[in-house]
């Protein structure tokens, strides 16, 4: 706050404030003498109010910078929490130098992991394979030697040190080895807030000249606190005590003229102190008081906050502000009356001055603070949005669902949840950039503003996820004209900074009814009709009905019965030749997973596989079949027969979990001696592209093996030309999805011609799937395409059967001897 000079001035006092010096005036002699006492106490009373001033003003600096200081751990949090990603090393060490080098007295700063006794041994391993060959979670024994940390339950590593330089020095110390940081951390777990130690020996120093604090780091969107709940671990800071302090109180303008000793009022007698601040206006040095010497003298005392710890800090007076000085006013006036009475007027009005000085910046003072709990509103509001689009946040959102669901239940009220997220968002930020999709949520939010009821509540619960509260609703005529609006609202193309981008929004909606368990359970309904609008194609809204939790759970029973599928020996690889059309010559086979499913029969991969790829069990049954086929080729071997190319079909899903494709099959194959050149991998447009995100080496270093790669399902996805330019391949597979019209259709028959005309200007060999005809055979051959795979030649079979064509080596089935009109027609 300005102070300006008319603040300051004197306003006129009343006529009573003169009676000590009319008094004195007066009476004379006897008056000099009340005078001089009058005087000595005045003045006492004044030095003890400035040195109570002076002395708040350095213990208010003390701890809103020290609270500042310390709270750089929730700056430390907040980048780790955000992440899209893990935070590695050097990141954290960079991002916590730069802030070590802002702040004085900050000696260094940490990330230490919370590990259980089941996750050390591989929480080590990892850390050695980064790097730390001879890394190990370790203790100092009752004499002070490293030894490695005893078995308990929980430790707490450091992982991530700052400075760089002490890394190998103190990585790996488990803090909970230690009681005073144990103490510390257990705190700070109780209660989500920092938390600190008393002055204790560093591990970089013996010396007890510093602190720590810690402040525990939970899993990204954790719910409200809860001491139960364990940490991922904690950010931590170690602070020197001299150099912060001293950065402290040389960084403010203060009043000079004070010494402060700080103690620890917890410690044992003898062993309180922790440092001594001499004043500034001490020309040479002096030793440091004891804390006797100092609350002996004349001095204020108040209490200094270190997170969750409170120093003692006394303040004593030096120089001018010492007092005690002999009152030469009070020596005149007892000696020279009239002069003394004049001096003494004189100084009360001096004094009355002063004090109204006071007593105005102490009005001062409480209009700062009131503005500053203002000010803490606003902070408050602002925890409430969400930063980028100013919508609420989901801990706002939940709790007005709350407040809402109970006001429903108590006056038999109304409303609906919507959830909502943006189809193929991610696109955008892969292809425009993230700033460009933070612009586009930006425009969301906007929109969604513009067409969602004043009274109604819209939240960002995260990512492209958005939720809406729609109070005193549950017509499902209106709440589907409000999705509807919603949707158009959404689909309305996006200028974002020069580029164009275009999502749709899928919605799910869940209405109010007494039956409803709970907020969070209307959340999960709308959250389940959300899933089914994405099932159905996207670009829609779906209303929350008890059968789709039916689908919910027969989903998840579905994924535990895959899961036990393989343990149970209950999948089966089906082969279906590959042949060349002008011999009948089979040049490979493709191989075709199935389910003998002890209830359904024999199921095809379109009714499980959607759900295996959706839980993950994907990875374990592509592992499976393909010892499956490097089995079958050794076993088909070892019978004297031999087996061509054998196709297996990789999923995007099992690229984004294995990333090296090559070793896997590679180890594979040599656990079954063969060739991995006998395997050919078929990947799909959208494979072909994850490929390329992943390792842009991944399809040549199959091919160093010998290994085959073709692409399946040609020309009914991405078509990315400039793929097959980068990423040569060996084989192009005609989508099935063009045979059934081939002859009818001219779209679908130019289709095949053009994928063949590419395929030969690429190198690659063209295979035609789906073949169930001689006609469409004749069209084939005639479209210049050598070979075919399809129910025409052999449907999928099991291994005995297959085993039995490629010993036969051929399938006789020729084309039709005279191609139909529509066959001319398309060709001629």
């Amino acid at each position: 706050m300005e102070i300006s000079a008319d603040n300051l001035a004197v306003k006129p006092v009343q006529w009573k404030r003169y009676t000590p010096a009319i008094l004195a005036a007066v009476v004379g002699t006897l008056i000099a003498l009340g005078a001089s006492f009058a005087v000595s106490s005045w003045e006492s009373r004044l030095d003890e109010l400035k040195l109570q001033e002076i002395a708040e003003d350095y213990r208010q600096t003390l701890n809103s910078s020290i609270e500042n200081a310390t709270n750089i751990l929730f700056t430390l949090r907040a980048n780790y929490s955000s992440a899209d990603r893990p935070i590695g090393r050097t990141e954290f060490q960079a991002y916590a130098k730069d802030l070590r080098s802002r702040l004085p007295g900050l000696r260094n700063t940490g990330w230490a992991p919370h590990v259980t006794r089941q996750q050390r041994a591989a929480f080590e391993q990892a850390v050695r394979e980064e790097g730390f060959a001879d890394f190990e979670i370790w203790e100092r024994d009752e004499k002070g030697n490293r030894i490695r940390a005893r078995d308990r339950d929980e430790f707490l590593p450091i992982l991530f040190p700052d400075p760089q330089e002490y890394t190998k020095q103190i990585i790996g110390f488990d803090m909970y080895s230690e009681p005073i940081r144990a103490h510390a951390t257990a705190r700070a777990r109780l209660t989500g807030r920092p938390s600190a130690t008393p002055p204790i020996n560093l591990i970089t120093k013996e010396e007890p000249d510093g602190f720590m604090a810690f402040v525990p780091v939970y899993p990204k969107f954790a719910g409200p606190h809860d001491p139960q709940r364990i940490p991922d671990g904690f950010m931590y800071g170690v602070f020197g005590t001299a150099p912060m302090i001293e950065n402290i109180l040389g960084a403010k303008t203060l009043p000079a003229g004070l010494d402060i000793y700080f103690l620890n009022p917890k410690a044992p007698a003898g062993q309180r102190g922790i440092f001594w601040y001499p004043s500034r206006t001490r020309l040479q040095p002096a030793a440091a008081p004891t804390e006797d010497s100092m609350r002996a003298a004349r001095h204020w005392s108040g209490q200094i906050r270190i997170a969750d710890q409170e120093w003692t800090a006394i303040f004593a007076p030096t120089g001018e502000l010492a007092g005690g000085r002999l009152s030469w006013q009070a020596i005149i006036v007892f000696g020279v009356g009239l002069l003394i009475t004049a001096m003494i007027v004189i100084y009360l009005l001096v004094s009355l001055k002063r004090t109204v000085r006071l007593e105005r910046l102490t009005g001062e003072l409480r209009e700062a603070t009131a503005k500053l709990q203002r000010e803490s509103v606003k902070v408050t509001r602002l925890a409430s949005l969400d930063s980028m689009t100013g919508l609420a946040n989901r801990a706002t959102f939940s709790a007005r669902l709350a407040e809402t669901f109970a006001a429903a239940r108590r006056d038999d009220r109304h409303f609906a949840v919507f959830c909502l997220d943006l189809d193929h968002f991610k696109e955008v930020n892969d292809t425009l950039g993230h700033p460009s999709g933070d612009l586009l949520l930006q425009i969301v939010a906007e929109r969604l503003r513009a067409v969602v009821g004043i009274h109604d509540l819209i939240a960002r619960l995260g990512g492209d996820e958005f939720a809406i509260l729609v109070v005193d609703a549950s017509d499902r005529p209106l709440l589907a004209s409000i999705a509807a609006r919603i949707r158009n609202a959404l689909k309305r193309r996006y200028d974002l900074d020069g580029e164009e981008a275009q999502v749709s929004a899928s919605l799910g909606i869940s209405i109010y009814d007494t039956e409803t368990a709970s907020p969070d359970a209307m959340l999960v309904e709308a959250d389940l009709a959300l899933y089914q609008t994405k099932h159905d194609g996207r670009d829609g809204y779906s209303f929350y009905s008890t059968s789709l939790e039916r689908k919910a759970r027969d989903r998840l029973a579905m994924s535990e019965e895959i899961r036990a599928a393989i343990a149970n020996d209950e999948l089966e690889v089906y082969y279906q030749p590959q042949v060349e059309i002008s011999s009948g010559r089979i040049v490979g086979m493709e191989a075709l997973l199935r389910w003998n499913h002890p209830q359904r029969g024999l199921l095809l991969p379109a009714s499980f596989l959607p759900i295996a790829v959706t839980t993950g069990a994907i990875h374990s049954i592509g592992q499976w079949v393909l010892e499956q086929v490097c089995q079958q080729i050794g076993r088909w071997q070892r019978e004297g027969i031999d087996p061509p190319r054998l196709a297996i079909s990789i999923s995007a899903a099992q690229l984004k979990a294995v990333n090296t494709l090559d070793e896997q099959i590679r180890e594979t194959a040599a656990r079954y001696a063969i060739d991995p050149g006998r395997i050919e991998i078929e990947l799909t447009e959208a494979a072909l592209i994850e490929s390329n995100k992943i390792r842009t080496d991944i399809i040549p270093d199959l091919q160093a093996l010998g290994i085959s790669v073709a692409i399946d399902d040609f020309g009914i996805g991405y078509s990315l030309l400039a793929l097959l330019r980068t990423h040569p391949l060996d084989r192009l597979k005609i989508a099935r999805q063009f045979m059934p019209n081939l002859l009818t259709e001219p779209g679908d028959a130019a289709i095949v011609r053009a994928a063949l005309v590419l395929a030969r200007e690429f190198g690659m060999e063209a295979i035609a799937e789906g073949v169930e005809t001689a006609d469409q055979l004749a069209f084939l051959l005639s479209a210049g395409c050598r070979f075919a795979q399809g129910s025409y030649f052999s449907r999928p079979v099991p291994a005995d059967e297959a085993s039995a064509l490629l010993q036969a080596g051929s399938i006789s089935r020729p084309p039709a001897a005279k191609p139909a009109d529509s066959v001319r027609l398309l060709v001629g």
